[in-house]
């Protein structure tokens, strides 16, 4: 069984292992399948961050910060993988579902909740955060998974926006995203190591990742 700490590194791991596939070998379709698992971890553990942190907004604001710091980063290795402007990073995103999840439970009508997720997956996209309108919805979903029991009808919904994205022209590796709630259904309830300032691998992975690329050029 798994703890949250035991998740995290999960989450970290995969998304290096994406990131790494992505820069260095970008033929290697399956390092960019696994690192499709990593995002749905992270929406889960903000999702569970909004949960039970005692100060949502001091949670918010450290999510926004370390998107900020990470953005000329994130645009560098965006630019060694794609063309075009890239978007606002995944933090950003992260951000903006904790707001969503807290604001849906402030009330009970299905529809003006359905309406709070349509109207933040509406700000993600005009944003350009990134791929705002398949991440925002899958981090509003994940704060309705329960690890402890198997919801078929909650899969059912989690699958539709995976489908969407591949719909659309997205690469058809997304899906695999589509069994990453298989990790957390390994979750044991427990918290383990707590870490405070757990995001900052993203800036600093990324950071990483584009030296050794520099590196690599000028030799």
């Amino acid at each position: 069984m798994l703890n949250s700490f035991h998740l995290k590194l999960i989450a970290c791991l995969l998304m290096l292992i994406d990131h790494i596939g992505r820069v260095f070998f970008p033929e290697a379709t399956i390092m960019v399948a696994l690192g499709r698992l990593s995002f749905p971890l992270f929406a889960w553990l903000a999702a569970q961050g909004e949960n039970y942190t005692s100060n949502i907004w001091n949670y918010v604001f450290r999510l926004i910060l370390l998107g900020v710091i990470s953005q000329p980063i994130y645009s560098h290795v965006y630019s060694l993988i794609f063309s075009g402007t890239p978007p606002l990073n995944i933090l950003f995103v992260l951000a903006a579902g904790v707001i969503t999840i807290r604001l849906a439970k402030q009330v009970n009508n299905g529809l003006l909740k359905a309406a709070i997720v349509l109207l933040f997956t509406t700000i993600a996209i005009v944003a350009r955060f990134e791929a705002g309108f398949f991440t925002l919805p899958i981090v509003y979903l994940m704060s309705k998974f329960n690890p402890g029991e198997f919801n078929f009808k909650w899969w059912l919904v989690y699958i539709v926006p995976h489908i969407l994205y591949v719909a659309v022209g997205g690469s058809v590796v997304e899906l695999a995203g589509i069994i990453a709630p298989l990790f957390i259904c390994l979750h044991n309830g427990e918290v383990g190591i707590k870490t405070r300032w757990f995001y900052l691998f993203y800036p600093v992975h990324l950071g990483v990742i584009a030296g050794i690329k520099w590196f690599l050029t000028m030799s």
